[in-house]
């Protein structure tokens, strides 16, 4: 289900150019177009299978080896033929099909030996299999270099001998001429030449009388006539039906392996398919990769997360620039829904609201973005933007015109499914009555339910923005001290337009600027310069926290160094302690034989030495004893058999975690759970397997 846009929204967000860059990477023009006119989903199952079908390819491409390089051309012409009956598809068209074929079987030969679970990829397979039946009989007929072999059939084999010694005669009989006319002063000075694809004799125009021979033509000046040999000319007739009747037997061979074809055009017809799918999903995929972009999350609930939001036409510009570009941080969510962002002019109110605008068509178009990881992204049903100077010269109506037709719109169709983006919310008209207008559009708007973004200069837009529950403040952060704009984003607090500094700074004189201030509601006038020192605490505060979040982390190294020299001490006094214990061990026993040694040497009588030995055995079997008793309880535990760890892993089975189907390897999700039965989703599809069936993944 696609979401709803227009193509103002398309152009104010700048997402064709993101899609003529995605374009430039598919191979087909078929690929190309279906780029170009990629509009954002608002399905969430179709979201998630694109989004992973690209990931998955990233992976593949990234981690994995033995996936062919994409090479194939579009087959609807070469299919088209294969549906009507006696046509013959031209060799190239034969050869695209065995490309198709063999590039189709080498991906389904990688997928069989890859390492990892590639479900979605292999999804854009589903309809097609791994055959030689395609491949095989053109390969009987062409050979490696694209060409019809002679072996193709016994007509053509005795045909193409006829062929090659009928040339062979031909230039034999020719070279004959050539050195007898040599010896004479006929020939011109470039003796040969060829027309017609036959070897002719360049013989001089005042002596073609006394050659010949059959004239197939002149030099420009007429100085030099071309003249074939008689002996070779009936050779030359009989070589050209030889080609006529080469070219029928080649048409024959082609119709009949077009008729073998005919019987597999629903696979041929898969095979055109999922190639086309694979290159669109690349050229995704060297788009992200061009970009440096990651996968989004994308969640059921309205919620909005991103951290280090980059623009990526920005970035694009300012790297030939040689200038930075800084990434933004905006969560939104039910609580903040609307968004405010105020700052000064040049600060980069725009282009945070263009960014996340981008994004999110982007990411309802299955595209990954250039931010930090773990980013959260959510679906809407209807995105539109109203973003800069827009006239509608058809209608004949000014931008203040324009953007109130918009507005009237937006509040016409405007539900909870809906993301609005509108830069400099309300200006066009007198100031005073343009806010009001404005603060009226925004609170019918809030009680609509809707998700926004809007920047704006009128005090009273971020004063209501206060004031209303699920609206929120955000401000571009400016340096008051060296009066220049910092390009970074903040939550929280609304910014002032800094209308007198930026002034000041482009050489507006201090005299202009005091009797413009003269001239200023004092409490508008007071509120402004609230949020100009607001700010500056705002800023010093956020180099204080950066400077103890640097401290935190020198001490976090210099702990974790101290913890590691901690446990390298440890088991060196481990190992030492136990040296220790088998050196004590190895002097008792020392001890105790010392003993039994001396008792030898001072005892009498046979029955004394008899009962030493015995001691000397018991001594022996309580030292026995003791080191088993020792291994034993050093043995490391037996390790669970990998039935026994299934089963530990399918008692951790509930609704709602993700599992892998034992005997297909497939991932999916529990839906339901009854009894040892459960009910799995995967993609759209609902499928009951046992529980014991399954492995816990997630």
């Amino acid at each position: 289900m696609k979401a709803v846009t227009d193509r103002q929204t398309i152009l104010d967000l700048e997402f064709d150019k993101i899609l003529d860059w995605c374009a430039k990477y598919a191979l087909s023009e078929k690929t190309q177009k279906r780029v170009i006119e990629l509009v954002p989903i608002s399905s969430y199952n179709d979201l998630q299978r694109s989004i992973q079908e690209l990931q998955e390819f990233r992976d593949i491409r990234e981690t994995e080896r033995g996936f062919p390089a994409l090479d194939f051309e579009d087959l609807e012409e070469e299919i088209r033929f294969l549906k009507i009956k006696n046509a013959v598809i031209p060799l190239a068209g034969i050869l695209k099909i065995h490309q198709a074929s063999y590039l189709n079987n080498t991906i389904l030969g990688f997928f069989e030996k890859a390492i990892g679970d590639y479900n979605e990829m292999l999804y854009v397979f589903k309809d097609t299999h791994y055959t030689m039946e395609i491949i095989e009989p053109i390969e009987r007929v062409i050979d490696a270099s694209g060409k019809i072999k002679d072996t193709a059939s016994p007509q053509l084999k005795d045909i193409r001998v006829s062929i090659r010694n009928t040339h062979r005669q031909i230039q034999k009989n020719f070279d004959k001429e050539l050195r007898k006319l040599s010896k004479t002063n006929l020939l011109a000075e470039t003796k040969e030449t060829v027309i017609n694809n036959r070897r002719v004799l360049s013989v001089k125009s005042s002596y073609k009388k006394q050659f010949s021979g059959h004239v197939l033509g002149s030099s420009k000046t007429g100085n030099v006539a071309h003249i074939e040999p008689r002996v070779n000319i009936e050779l030359n007739t009989e070589l050209d039906h030889l080609h006529i009747d080469e070219e029928k037997e080649i048409h024959r061979i082609l119709r009949e392996l077009t008729r073998i074809l005919a019987s597999y055009s629903w696979l041929i017809d898969a095979y055109n398919k999922s190639l086309h799918e694979l290159d669109f999903i690349s050229a995704k995929y060297k788009l992200a990769r061009d970009m440096k972009a990651v996968k989004p999350h994308v969640s059921k609930q309205k919620r909005i997360d991103v951290l280090d939001a980059i623009h990526p036409l920005l970035k694009r510009k300012n790297q030939g620039e040689n200038k930075p570009t800084f990434g933004q941080n905006i969560q939104m969510d039910e609580s903040r829904r609307m968004l405010v962002i105020s700052g000064p002019n040049a600060g980069g109110k725009s282009i945070t609201l263009k960014t996340l605008g981008l994004f999110q068509l982007m990411v309802q178009s299955g595209m990954f973005i250039p931010a930090k990881e773990n980013n959260t992204f959510c679906l809407f049903s209807q995105i539109y933007s109203e973003i800069g100077d827009n006239q509608s010269i058809e209608n004949e109506l000014s931008t203040y015109s324009y953007r109130l037709t918009r507005m009237k719109k937006f509040l016409a169709f405007s539900n909870p499914e809906t993301l609005l983006l509108l830069d400099e919310f309300g200006t066009g008209s007198d100031p005073d009555l343009g806010g009001a207008l404005a603060e009226a559009f925004f609170e019918s708007l809030y009680r609509k339910k809707i998700f926004a973004i809007l920047t704006t200069h009128y005090s009273n837009i971020k004063s209501r923005a206060v004031q209303l529950p699920q609206a929120v403040n955000g401000c571009m952060l400016f340096n008051p001290i060296n009066l220049q704009p910092l390009f970074r984003f903040e939550m929280g607090s609304p910014g002032s337009s800094f209308t007198f500094e930026v002034a000041k700074i482009n050489g507006v004189s201090e005299s202009l600027i005091e009797k413009a201030k003269k001239k200023l509601n004092k409490e508008k006038l007071r509120f402004n310069e609230l949020l100009s020192d607001l700010q500056g605490k705002t800023n010093l505060l956020e180099k204080q926290i950066k400077e103890y979040k640097k401290e935190a982390d020198e001490y976090k190294e210099k702990a974790d160094q101290i913890e590691s020299y901690k446990e390298k001490l440890q088991t060196k006094y481990d190992k030492l302690n136990q040296s220790s214990q088998v050196h004590d061990s190895q002097l008792l026993a020392g001890k105790k034989m010392l003993e039994f040694i001396s008792l030898y040497k001072t005892a009498q009588g046979k029955k004394i030495n008899e009962e030493i030995s015995q001691k000397i055995i018991n001594y022996l079997k309580e030292q026995k004893t003791k080191t088993e008793a020792k291994k034993k309880a050093n043995k490391p535990k037996r390790k669970l058999s990998k039935k026994q760890v299934i089963s530990y892993q399918q008692e951790k089975i509930i609704v709602g975690s993700k599992v892998k189907i034992i005997s297909t390897k497939q991932l999916a999700s529990v839906d339901e759970i009854k009894g040892k039965q459960t009910t799995l989703v995967i993609g759209n599809t609902r499928i009951k397997v046992a529980l014991d069936q399954l492995i816990w993944v997630s």
